[in-house]
């Protein structure tokens, strides 16, 4: 089954490559937040050091206490390194955020010039900043913290400089990359686990799906030879007109869409008959103008009949223009040349050649160079000129393959050379 056998290759490939792009993703977003965890103990520990060094300052911080804020900055970070030699230094800012006092560990002296504070943002009450620098091949975070006054007003701004070892790096690298690794593989292996299941539901909506096609095939087949019965016509007719202007539409090379609005629209051409009184439809004698210009109310009724459903809409083409004319003297619409649709000008020459080529109450069938030579007097005028000497080409092939043929053969040949362009549009 061709149309399955693709949409579960698009499954798999969707599945395939939907799954593994997730799975980067989700990979790279964990190994970003396990890199950021890192971050945590840093930013924790800047806002311990700014409310025990709040305590410690001046009650203002201003040009007068510059002096006093760098001593017991000084002396709090000498003490805090003692215990955590990654503090590397730390600065303080007043509240009108204006640096005021600045000290960095002795083996840190270059660390002042190398970092850019240019771009600080002062947090709100309450919250924090930070960003990362690399300084020498190693990695620092400076957070930025609130000083709050005993009252609970703002004091300053106090930032915390602080070294990320190497070890701790490579630390978190592995972690993030074993837990991104398994994100990775989890996702890959749902996916997996999901294909067969999906594949499963798939192939019941393809089923299903090619049971609503056939039916829906088998009822455009079915009015179509209503159709022609009541036109005291053959089904064969139908079905060599199809045939016909299918051979023509390939050779054109027109692509699967075009091809199945065609097919549909040839089958339903004169789907507006079944409006039209028997006394005019069965007329044997000639239609006065009167009654000729009700039978050409067929396209009117058959243009509402295909366009109440989205199925069909695309037959109006075939169903609406097929009586127009190159020269613009058809009807209803009176277009001409490339006005009228592609799949109408096809269809017109199929359909005079079929009519001329078949035996009739009234007439014999004409032979194939007869047909031809009675179809050449319209080049330009009835026919696209372009179209009708493709055909032409062809005229004596198709006639050998399909011309007068009444037998159920015709059905079969139809269906086997039509399906595939329907189930073709399954696979979208």
């Amino acid at each position: 089954m061709p149309a399955e056998a693709s949409l579960n290759r698009q499954l798999a490939l969707r599945l395939g490559v939907g799954g593994l792009a997730i799975a980067i993703i989700l990979g790279a977003a964990t190994f970003i937040y396990e890199m950021r965890r890192i971050d945590a103990p840093f930013v924790e520990e800047a806002v311990e050091q700014a409310r025990t060094l709040s305590t410690q300052l001046p009650p203002r911080l201003d040009s007068t206490t510059r002096t006093e804020v760098k001593a017991r900055l000084s002396a709090f970070l000498k003490e805090r390194r003692g215990a955590a030699d990654h503090f590397a230094g730390a600065e303080i800012y007043t509240a009108e955020k204006t640096a005021l006092a600045e000290a960095m560990a002795e083996d840190n002296g270059m660390l002042a010039q190398a970092v850019d504070r240019s771009r600080h943002v002062f947090p709100e009450p309450g919250e924090t900043w930070y960003t990362k620098h690399i300084v020498g091949g190693e990695l620092y975070l400076l957070v930025l913290t609130g000083l709050t006054a005993p009252d609970n007003s703002r004091l300053g701004y106090f930032e915390g400089v602080y070294h990320v070892s190497r070890i701790r790096v490579a630390g978190a690298s592995r972690a993030g990359l074993r837990t991104s690794i398994l994100v990775i593989l989890s996702v890959l292996a749902t996916s997996g686990l999901l294909f067969p299941v999906i594949k499963r539901l798939n192939r019941s909506l393809v089923e299903r799906s090619r049971s609503l096609l056939h039916a829906n095939l088998g009822a455009i087949e079915m009015l179509g030879n209503a159709i022609a019965k009541r036109d005291s016509d053959t089904s064969s007719h139908n079905y060599r007109v199809t045939l016909y202007a299918l051979r023509l539409a390939e050779a054109l090379r027109l692509d699967a869409a075009h091809i199945r609005s065609l097919l549909k629209g040839a089958f339903l051409h004169d789907v507006g008959k079944l409006a039209i009184p028997d006394a005019i439809l069965l007329k044997p004698g000639k239609l006065d103008d009167a009654e000729f210009a009700i039978m050409k109310t067929h396209i009117t009724h058959g243009l509402d009949l295909v366009q109440r459903f989205a199925w069909l809409k695309d037959a109006a083409a075939v169903v609406g223009h097929h009586h127009e004319k190159y020269d613009g003297s058809g009807y209803m619409a009176g277009l001409a040349g490339d006005q009228i649709p592609l799949a109408a000008r096809i269809f017109a020459i199929a359909d005079v050649f079929d009519a001329l080529t078949s035996k009739r109450p009234y007439k014999e069938a004409f032979p194939v160079a007869q047909a031809t030579a009675i179809m050449a007097a319209g080049r330009g005028s009835h026919f696209d000129p372009a179209l009708l000497g493709l055909f032409f080409s062809m005229a004596g092939d198709l006639y050998g393959e399909f011309g007068g043929r009444e037998d159920d053969g015709l059905k079969h040949t139809l269906r086997v050379r039509t399906l595939h362009y329907f189930e073709e549009a399954l696979e979208r």
